[in-house]
Formats: C-alpha cells, structure tokens, sequence
C-alpha cells in the first residue's frame, strides 16, 4: 500500500510542478535483510524494545539506506486522467536498477499524527469525553513524543548516514499548533481523511493543491509496508494468530531479563 501511495504521490508532485523533475527510490527488502541488522536494530531501539518496535525501526532502517530502483514519471503524462491507475508501470520510467541517494537529510513527519489527532483512538477518546477528553489525549501524546518514538527513530535513521529533520516539531509550528483551538486541528465528527489531521489537509488541499495527498487515509508504517504481516506470519503461523497474541506488544527475546 505504501508504495502504491508513493508512485501516486510522485505524478501529482509531476503533475503541479512540471518544470522540475521528481524521483522515487523504490527500496526493496526481505525479511532476510532485517534479520541481518537485528542485532544492530536492537541496540538501537533500546529503551524501546517490542515486536512493534523492531518492525518499525527496520522499515526506517532499511528505507534510510536510500538504496534501490530510482524511477521518474514518464512523459506525456497529462490532461484530467493523470491520477488514473497511478501504479500502472506504464506511466513511470526506471532510471536506476542499483541508485543510492547522495543526500544526506531525510524529512520526516513526526509530530503530525500526535498534534493533529492522527490516531484512531482520538476518535475514541471523543466519543468517551468529548473535546476536553481529545485535548487530553492529544496533549499527553505531544508530552509523551520524544521518548515514545521520536529517539528510536531518530537512532534508526541516524546509524545508515543520514540526519533526520522534523519540520512539523518545529518550534514555530509547534507553538502555531499548541496555540490552535482543538476543533479547527481535528474533526473527529468526520470520516477518516477528512477529519483526522484537519487544518493539515485544508493547508495540502487549498494552498498545496495537493489534493489527492490531502485525502489519503494514514496507515502505519508496519502495516503500509507489510513488513510486519510479513513478520506475524514467519514468528506465529498467521496474522490472526499474531493479532490474538497481540503480536505487537510482544517483548523482544533480546530485551527480556535473564535469569
């Protein structure tokens, strides 16, 4: 889903700024490729330390290498239908079968979901209190950031060469977002990719024209990138076994206290 996502991010990046020429890398990864930096993925999620948590941080690991098939929209693509099947291989051209990205900043969107009510379970806290109940919640995920995610994914980044910036955690668009009333950030009242993230897609839709970006539902990175249906599959037999032994808040082996 994730990679459908991106090629489709990448024609209507085209398609607003012809003049200039946009780029996907399409990083390709087994299992077999996180098995080979476990060790190294352990020592950096730590104090972080769940099947969650090592699914995660593979999936920016291996996505920081930046190191794959580099491919480019392909000319002539135009007019209404341009977002028409947007996978379709056709409408794209490979420049690179083995490209590495020479950059060394990567931009990430941390930050977004915990200011902007991006979580389903803001839904849930809503239908319980209300908005005093969100703002709530919204404030202890803000408070929470720093040590719940932003360091183990900061590390994961960090250890392929790359520096991770945070343009949503900057600080006059923190305080821009802290000063906002509740409601004009999120709606819970709405449907998904509507209200959740609100005043961020009216920004995308209105003044980007990104408007097919400003629409697009949020999926979690181990679930866009299958990296761990892939995982609950090889380590339980199946996803719905997984889901009952709540796969993703199962401690790591390496993180349980030896006796």
């Amino acid at each position: 889903p994730d990679r459908l996502a991106a090629l489709e991010g990448l024609k209507e990046l085209q398609h607003l700024q012809p003049e200039r020429e946009f780029r996907l890398i399409e990083v390709n990864a087994t299992l077999d490729d996180v098995d080979a930096m476990r060790k190294d993925l352990v020592a950096l999620l730590k104090p972080a330390g769940t099947l969650m948590d090592l699914n995660i941080g593979a999936a920016l690991s291996l996505a920081a290498k930046c190191r794959g098939v580099l491919k480019r929209v392909a000319p002539a693509i135009g007019g209404d239908a341009w977002m028409e099947n947007s996978s379709n291989i056709s409408a794209f051209e490979v420049v690179s079968r083995g490209y590495t990205s020479a950059a060394r900043v990567i931009l990430m969107g941390h930050g977004a979901d915990e200011q902007c009510g991006g979580y389903r379970r803001h839904v849930t806290k809503f239908r319980e209190g209300g908005w005093s109940a969100l703002a709530r919640e919204v404030e202890m995920d803000v408070n929470r950031l720093w040590h719940r995610n932003l360091g183990r994914d900061d590390r994961c980044i960090s250890n392929q060469g790359r520096e991770a910036r945070f343009p949503f955690l900057d600080e006059e668009v923190a305080l821009a977002l802290h000063a906002m009333p509740i409601w004009v950030k999120v709606d819970p009242t709405k449907a998904q990719g509507e209200g959740d993230k609100q005043v961020l897609r009216v920004i995308a839709r209105d003044l980007l024209r990104l408007r097919e970006a400003a629409k697009r539902t949020k999926r979690a990175i181990q679930f866009g990138t299958r990296i761990a249906k892939l995982s609950n599959v090889r380590d339980f037999g199946s996803s719905r076994a997984a889901n009952m032994a709540s796969a993703g808040t199962v401690a790591l082996p390496e993180m349980q206290t030896k006796r």
